[in-house]
């Protein structure tokens, strides 16, 4: 019962929060909008579709790979944020010595808090692609591929909250978590291919990729942009990647959080 009233208390936040914040959440529903126009605006600008599908080696669309593209790389922002700094704004709120004496390990308040905020924001900015999505291919193949990219971004979140929660048990540590976070969340949408193709980046790099959860949440979301859609294989293959690294970053996450918690409070550091 004390994880469902975590779910509970993450639904009525966003629900205060749409009420009392109109303003942002009008602003998060153009967003991508503007995002995905600049991406395709720079590149009709100096390219066109046909060049586009030469250079990433694939018979894709280029509307619904930028897509799925801006929506992966603003939920991995999102989770960062959310999940990894959170500890920061907890600390500037004066809150932390409390969450750090809650019942449950702060991993996990931090990862089940977050998840109805996750699956709404996502399902909100997915959604809002669709009408675009049919005018391009249909009412039927539109519902099709959008149901990919949702699938894409809630099981890629599953890795993605323990790795953020792993980054968590980091930011108890320091006291310019801002910093930190701002550098590093370019570097790893760099690394996972949002920016530019994996096989592009240099071998240490796609050494890099092979370990980031929103490689692959990436490669799996792109799969809507494919003309052909592929076999059954190229899903399973990444859902068995995906679910992998969910038991290794969520387990590594509960026990670093805990250290981290401990060592924390033994030299007093929280305030």
């Amino acid at each position: 019962m004390r994880l469902v009233t975590l779910l509970k208390s993450g639904v009525v936040l966003d629900l205060y929060y749409f009420k009392n914040n109109r303003a942002s959440f009008f602003g998060m529903l153009v967003y991508p909008y503007l995002m995905l126009g600049l991406i395709l605006g720079a590149g009709f600008l100096f390219g066109s579709a046909e060049a586009f599908r030469r250079n990433v080696g694939l018979n894709v669309d280029p509307v619904l790979y930028f897509i799925a593209s801006t929506v992966v790389a603003m939920a991995s922002v999102s989770v960062m944020w959310e999940v990894g700094g959170n500890v920061m704004f907890l600390r500037w709120l004066g809150a932390l010595p409390y969450v750090l004496l809650a019942p449950h390990r702060m991993s996990v308040v931090l990862v089940v808090s977050y998840i109805p905020r996750y699956v709404l924001f996502q399902l909100i900015q997915i959604l809002e692609f669709l009408p675009l999505i049919m005018v391009l291919h249909g009412p039927i193949e539109a519902l099709y591929r959008t149901a990919v990219i949702i699938v894409a971004t809630m099981i890629g979140m599953l890795p993605l909250l323990g790795f953020s929660a792993i980054f968590a048990a980091v930011m108890l540590h320091l006291e310019e978590e801002s910093n930190v976070l701002n550098w590093l969340n370019p570097l790893i949408l760099l690394f996972s291919g949002a920016f530019y193709p994996v096989y592009l980046l240099p071998a240490w790099a796609r050494a890099v990729s092979t370990m980031l959860p929103t490689t692959y949440t990436l490669e799996l979301a792109r799969i809507a942009s494919l003309v052909s859609m592929p076999s059954m294989g190229a899903y399973v293959a990444l859902f068995s990647i995906l679910l992998g690294l969910t038991v290794l970053y969520n387990s590594l996450s509960l026990v670093l959080v805990g250290k981290s918690e401990e060592a924390v409070l033994r030299r007093g550091g929280i305030s």
